[in-house]
């Protein structure tokens, strides 16, 4: 008995260092969890649902997605769009959030703005299929409203679980809401872009996103099409140095 109490122990603890690592300084305690801070009852000891240990691979964890009910997203969600690209990819590329053709179809960047994403990585000689893309949120908001902070909060252990399962080489954040909780900062987007930041020892680059790129026509549009242009040119320098 007392062995199974060490391992349960050693399980919780496995579970706090997961989500300490991910930047979680409190979590809200399942009934099971409750129970067994304030109690000694043995039957617990046989609690199946009480602790969960973390991922150990991608399709571990988008199951583990799918299922996730941690805010009122999942209310109003038609899919949970986990993402899509190599488990091995060398790049990663993360949005905001998914939009109404992502949320009906539960894969990324499908509409006008991933038809503009797939022509920029063309641009620059890289093939979307060898790229990992995913998003700061699983779930649609509705409307396409910005994401709520307890939004982000509940949806940050997933993208950094890929992250760390993936380990992409380089990183590519489209947009403020991406760049912001990657890199922990509220500086704007004009002070991020043009240079590379590290992200646990990941080079992460910073562009706007191309539905904001899309929000705007003809010499707004271009300008920042321009401006896009360049950083993706340093992300293609960058990217083909990982080739040699």
């Amino acid at each position: 008995m007392l062995r199974k109490i060490d391992q349960l122990i050693d399980e919780l603890d496995a579970w706090l260092r997961f989500h300490k690592k991910m930047g979680l300084e409190a979590l809200p305690a399942s009934p099971g969890v409750k129970s067994f801070i304030s109690s000694t009852d043995n039957s617990l000891i046989n609690a199946k649902d009480a602790f969960t240990k973390p991922p150990g691979s991608l399709e571990a964890l988008q199951k583990a997605a799918l299922e996730c009910t941690r805010c009122r997203l999942h209310e109003t969600r038609h899919n949970v769009v986990f993402g899509e690209g190599p488990a091995n990819a060398r790049l990663m590329l993360v949005g905001e959030a998914p939009g109404k053709e992502e949320d009906l179809t539960g894969r990324p960047f499908v509409g006008a703005s991933g038809q503009l994403l797939t022509k920029m990585l063309n641009a620059i000689e890289i093939d979307r299929q060898e790229v990992f893309i995913t998003s700061i949120l699983k779930c649609r908001p509705p409307g396409n409203r910005a994401p709520k902070a307890d939004e982000i909060r509940a949806c940050m252990p997933i993208l950094m679980t890929q992250i760390e399962l993936i380990r992409p080489k380089l990183i590519l954040a489209l947009g403020n809401v991406a760049a912001h909780n990657l890199l922990n900062t509220k500086e704007g987007l004009k002070k991020l872009r043009g240079k590379f930041h590290s992200l646990n020892g990941i080079k992460l680059l910073v562009t706007y996103h191309p539905a904001y790129i899309l929000r705007f026509a003809g010499q707004r549009q271009k300008a920042l099409k321009i401006e896009a242009w360049n950083d993706l040119q340093l992300l293609q320098r960058e990217y083909k140095k990982l080739e040699v």
